[in-house]
């Protein structure tokens, strides 16, 4: 009940542009699952509806309602098991008009 997010540039494009990918990320972010995107692969993140969220306006990832976004591998699986952990994150219902 979680999405990994990888690194790789054939990954990053091939999951850029596949709606049905982007469509799964909201579905999971909607559903307020624990996401963890590789910091490289950022850019898989900016199509979806919570994608301006996960990060600063400087740009910089930050860990914010189960969406971990960090270039750093082992904060990321830490951060990520402790995210699985708590199963749900339902400060996100607020969030409820995702286009999913």
């Amino acid at each position: 009940d979680a999405v990994y997010v990888p690194a790789g540039d054939n990954s990053i494009t091939t999951l850029a542009t596949d709606p049905d990918a982007i469509h799964f990320l909201n579905e999971a972010y909607r559903h307020c699952k624990a996401i963890a995107v590789d910091g490289s692969a950022r850019q898989v993140l900016e199509p979806t509806y919570f994608g301006s969220k996960a990060v600063t306006a400087t740009g910089k990832p930050i860990a914010d309602k189960g969406v971990i976004v960090t270039h750093d591998l082992p904060e990321l699986i830490q951060q990520f098991i402790a995210a699985i952990a708590q199963h749900r994150f339902w400060e996100r219902e607020g969030d409820r008009k995702v286009p999913a």
